[in-house]
């Protein structure tokens, strides 16, 4: 027992140190981040400002411009962190398949560890990275939002954003191991990360919300649970900023600006042409969990199998 956590540990600590080695990585992990924040200052920003004051109308002098400000870039946070916790994960598991292609699974096959601590410590590896580098972000989003406008996070806040992001980094680490396992060479990896990549920042709403897409569409990619995982960030980002603004208004808008600002920007997800909450976002993304667990031991219980 004692031999095979050194084995997990040792392993484990490998696999972050050859990822954080690799600023290619690194570089691709954070691309998509790069495009949001690049279109979020040339594009959006404006865009969404204009859309706030047009929700104001009369009463945007009740309104503070940092109050604003925090509004929009706690969306801006919810897209970079939803979009981290995926490509991050994805590119660190590339040292899984890097193995594979250096046959160094086959050294792994010939010692005396386990196969699961083997794939267990390109898990925890993958999480590891994808915690750090995600919290991060984070820390330097939320110090951007203090800077740039109203900070009006709770104690309790931070630590639910927090905890979201090692729920996100779980989730996604294990959905994209299953994708992974099938990989037999990095340039193929490498392939399907530019896809990833590309698709992630729309299939979140870090690009635009998704409430501006179609009622199929929008069921199509809330069906994703990395979706559901950065609904939540939104939600605990934006509501604090959203009740600034109303305590402002102080019901000189009949609560009207809080419910037109959550359908806009998506804190209320549609699937199958229902409402969805908090409550189901985070249901729908421990189910999720679960399921790409088993589906990992399902899919190492067969390789087991045919390698035999």
């Amino acid at each position: 027992m004692v031999k095979t956590l050194c084995a997990y540990k040792g392993m484990t600590l490998r696999n972050i140190k050859v990822y954080l080695k690799d600023r290619m990585a690194i570089i691709l992990s954070m691309l998509t981040q790069i495009i949001v924040l690049g279109l979020y200052l040339l594009f959006l920003k404006g865009n969404y400002l204009d859309t706030i004051r047009e929700n104001l109308g009369e009463l945007e002098s009740l309104v503070t411009d940092g109050a604003i400000e925090a509004l929009i870039n706690s969306w801006l946070i919810a897209g970079v962190i939803g979009t981290s916790v995926v490509t991050v994960a994805l590119n660190s598991l590339s040292v899984m398949v890097s193995d594979k292609q250096n046959k160094i699974n086959y050294d792994y096959g010939a010692s005396p560890v386990k196969g699961s601590t083997v794939v267990l410590s390109y898990f925890s590896g993958a999480v590891v990275n994808t915690i750090m580098i995600s919290s991060i972000l984070l820390t330097a989003g939320l110090i951007f939002i203090a800077v740039g406008g109203t900070f009006v996070y709770t104690f309790t806040d931070i630590l639910c954003i927090y905890g979201l992001t090692v729920l996100g980094s779980v989730s996604s680490t294990l959905l994209l191991m299953v994708f992974a396992s099938f990989f037999k060479k990095t340039s193929t990896l490498s392939s399907f990360n530019v896809m990833i990549s590309a698709a992630i920042g729309f299939v979140i709403g870090a690009y635009i919300p998704v409430s501006q897409f179609g009622e199929g569409v929008q069921t199509a990619v809330n069906l994703v649970p990395g979706s559901q995982i950065a609904g939540m960030m939104r939600n605990v980002l934006m509501n604090p900023a959203i009740e600034n603004i109303s305590d402002m208004l102080n019901g000189a808008d009949k609560g009207m600006f809080a419910e037109s600002v959550k359908e806009i920007f998506t804190l209320k997800m549609n699937l199958f042409d229902n409402e969805v909450g908090f409550g189901f976002m985070m249901t729908y993304s421990l189910i999720a969990i679960a399921v790409f667990l088993i589906l990992n031991l399902v899919s190492y219980k067969f390789s087991s199998i045919s390698k035999e």
